[in-house]
């Protein structure tokens, strides 16, 4: 297929007017035109990496110095003719291009430095980039930012600007003097001196013209005053003309000398354009890929998984948030996809999406889906999408179609990607639906992936009964009637024929009517098509449900094990404070002793005294032992039903069962096994209990550990969420779980407000990703 036609019908044009605005010059446009269609899995993925590289690369440091790039390569074209030289204003361009080159490669090379080598590719290719001190300071010195060849360029320059200087000062008094007589005798039409052609004159009355001797060089448009070069100042205008004429040498000599070490390294300046090109044009590219959020997929063999792919020119038009992204798949299991549905529910568009990725991709972009998409290399890809009437040729919309699909057919296979819109359309149904299950067969049978959108229902059921080739469809909401443009692989779509008619409001005879038109099995069909379609959308909102959930669950767990290894470590700090501070009581038990024992010898106190000592201290020991340890050390023995907390926390559980130096402890529902040393009792097996979603019972009274909002109005949140709060308090929570979900975001602001104005809350925040995400917050009280 035409590359231009395809570019078109993809909408890639779109894609490149929107990368071009990332352009510094007009060396990257030039490649627009240079863009090769990659069907080389090697040589692509290396394109791609460059984008991949380039796009960290901006993450790293922002752009790349290209302010003041512009393409020279006509300049230097002229330049290497023999003798040839060009104007100042270019060898401005070819200084700025200099300096870009010079200040581009420091600025990659001290980058990459800087980063452990992180971006080997840019850096290899702009340490190659030339660049001349020596021929900048030489244009530096002969040419000022305004394009003026400047008087320093040579002493014979400066020589011969003097003396334009100073003969135009004399010209300028010998002109003086002359108006001033004629302005006396009102021969001139206004006090001033002018220039003709080069010419100092005076604006004299046309009728007084006579009376003034010299040379007329024009007059006014009104022909009311004539311009008079005097008699007088002739040769002062001649010798002015002479030093003019020699200034114009002498630039052109000097312009000739600086083109020609400009000439010298042409060669060394035209390789540059050609990296400079590529690498603003690669920057241009990542630029767009940060723009669209787009991604380098996984390159495969035999299959096409697209994660969240978005049509690029969508996101031009709308924010990402309003985009449905696409999940499609199609490979291994078939090579083949029908999409079947009502009008305007996106079908087109998914045909697009895949094409223009994949177009995108082989032409070195990288593509907006997630990075863990697979894609398969493609040697060619067919499209017939739109209305192809042509009145010129004589040709209806099937005919120009089935000649579209015939190039197709001529020249697909196992390498090609074929999309096709409306296959077959625009003739009679049953005829049209034969012509099309044969083109699709004969697609698939020669391995062709292929992608064709129909209204056909026996093409529906030729999908369901061919191997190889699948149905899919767009999601259709069945009670609002309108699309979700969510991709449903395996399912075939619904006409919605009479539902919408009705919201239409078509008279409901018309519809009646209609229906029974449709044979037993079509009704039947389109009975079955609907409740599939239903039970679907159940299904998803099911799993939508489980995977909050199951997220959930995984970061309370993560959580408990981040609190057990949070115990362990202080078990052991714990256990080496208690050996200092037993080591301490030994000691000074140990001095006591000997001091107690010298001092009996020493008949200074009786045994009855030693003896009184002795217990005293045992008591000032007893004291210093908390309450608390105490009750521990009374109730060490745990055993099945009892009450247990984890050390240095507020989790509690049961007690489920006790082996060795193990317990297994049930905590909100998950059963645990942990070592006993890391628990204590806070209550033995209490008469009544009982376990809850939400934590474990004691005293008849559960222990929450969280509060589950999800589904719950906002009028609703204010007395649950604050029942729930002091009843954390009361139990001597620190640290609650406010579950509300993500959905819209509302139920987590008025969770969140209601949290500002409780004065028992110290602070709040939103979960970790072990902790439920965003759509949990913790509370601490």
């Amino acid at each position: 297929m035409d590359i231009r036609e395809l570019k078109s019908k993809l909408d890639f044009d779109s894609v490149l007017s929107r990368v071009e605005r990332y352009f510094y010059s007009a060396l990257a446009s030039s490649k627009c035109d240079e863009l090769e269609f990659i069907s080389d899995r090697e040589l692509l993925e290396v394109e791609l990496r460059k984008v991949v590289e380039m796009k960290e690369l901006i993450n790293h440091s922002g752009d790349l110095p290209l302010d003041g790039l512009s393409d020279i390569r006509e300049v230097l074209n002229k330049i290497r003719i023999e003798g040839h030289f060009v104007a100042p204003e270019d060898f401005l361009r070819i200084h700025s291009f200099l300096v870009v080159s010079r200040k581009l490669r420091k600025h990659v090379i001290e980058t990459n430095a800087g980063s452990d080598g992180k971006f080997p590719w840019v850096t290899a290719y702009c340490t190659s980039l030339f660049f001349d001190k020596l021929l900048e300071h030489n244009i530096e010195i002969t040419i000022d930012e305004s394009g003026f060849v400047k008087d320093s360029a040579s002493a014979n320059l400066s020589r011969i600007r003097k003396q334009i200087t100073q003969q135009s000062e004399r010209l300028r008094k010998s002109l003086a003097t002359i108006l001033k007589k004629i302005s006396e005798k009102e021969y001139a039409q206004e006090d001033i001196v002018t220039q003709r052609d080069g010419r100092y004159v005076i604006p004299v009355k046309t009728e007084n013209k006579r009376n003034v001797q010299g040379i007329i060089h024009g007059a006014s448009s009104t022909g009311q005053t004539v311009f008079v070069e005097p008699a007088e100042i002739i040769t002062l205008n001649n010798e002015l003309t002479e030093l003019h004429f020699e200034e114009r040498r002498e630039i052109d000599k000097i312009l000739r000398e600086l083109s020609t070490q400009v000439a010298g390294v042409s060669n060394e300046l035209l390789g540059n354009c050609m990296i400079l090109s590529d690498i603003d044009f690669i920057q241009a590219k990542a630029k767009y890929a940060i723009e669209t959020i787009s991604s380098m997929p996984v390159i495969t063999g035999n299959e096409v998984d697209l994660i969240d792919a978005y049509h690029p020119v969508l996101l031009q038009t709308h924010s990402r948030s309003q985009v449905i992204p696409l999940k499609f798949r199609i490979g291994n299991d078939f090579n083949t996809l029908v999409i079947s549905g009502p009008n305007a529910g996106g079908k087109t568009v998914v045909l697009k999406t895949v094409g223009l990725c994949h177009l995108m991709l082989q032409f070195g972009f990288l593509i907006p889906a997630e990075p863990e998409s697979k894609v398969k290399i493609f040697s060619s890809i067919f499209v017939s999408i739109g209305d192809e009437q042509s009145i010129e040729n004589d040709l209806s919309t099937f005919s120009s179609h089935l000649i579209s699909v015939k190039t197709i057919l001529d020249e697909a296979d196992s390498g090609s990607l074929v999309l096709i819109d409306e296959i077959a359309s625009g003739t009679d149904p049953v005829l049209g639906s034969a012509l099309s299950s044969a083109i699709l067969k004969s697609l698939s049978d020669r391995k062709s992936f292929s992608v064709v959108t129909t209204h056909n229902s026996e093409l529906k059921e030729f999908a369901y009964a061919t191997p190889m080739i699948e149905n899919a469809s767009l999601e259709f909401d069945s009670v609002s009637l309108s699309p979700t443009f969510r991709f449903i692989t395996g399912l075939p779509g619904q006409s919605f024929t009479f539902e919408i008619a009705e919201k239409f409001s078509f008279p409901e005879l018309i519809i009646t009517d209609s229906k029974s038109y449709l044979t037993e099995n079509e009704n039947r069909l389109e009975d079955l098509l609907r409740e599939l379609n239903e039970t679907k959308q159940n299904y998803d909102e099911l799993k939508r449900r489980t995977d909050i959930e199951n997220v959930r669950l995984s970061g309370l767990s993560n959580l408990y094990d981040e609190k057990l290894k949070e115990l362990k470590a202080n078990e052991k700090v714990l256990k080496h404070k208690a050996k200092l501070e037993a080591e301490s009581i030994v000691k000074d038990a140990r001095k006591l002793i000997e001091k107690t024992v010298k001092e009996i010898r020493e008949e200074r106190i009786s045994p009855k005294q030693a003896k009184e000592i002795i217990a005293q201290e045992e008591k000032n020991l007893e004291l210093s032992i908390p309450e608390e340890e105490k009750q521990m050390l009374i109730a060490t023995e745990i055993v099945s039903g009892d009450i247990a907390r984890l050390k240095g926390s507020n989790t509690s559980g049961e007690v489920m069962h006790v082996s060795g130096d193990e317990l297994m402890l049930n905590i909100n529902g998950f059963t645990v096994r942990v070592p006993i040393s890391e628990v204590e009792k806070i209550q033995s097996k209490p008469k009544k209990q009982s376990l809850s979603a939400g934590g474990v019972e004691l005293n008849d009274k559960p222990v929450q550990l969280s509060l589950d909002l999800r589904g719950k109005y906002s009028y609703e949140v204010k007395e649950l969420l604050e029942r729930f709060l002091y009843d954390s308090v009361v139990n001597g929570l620190t640290e609650v779980s406010i579950i509300h979900g993500k959905g819209s975001g509302k139920l987590r602001e008025e969770v969140r407000r209601q949290l500002k104005e409780t004065n028992i809350v110290k602070s709040y925040r939103a979960g970790n990703w072990n902790e439920g995400d965003a759509g949990v917050t913790i509370v601490e009280l």
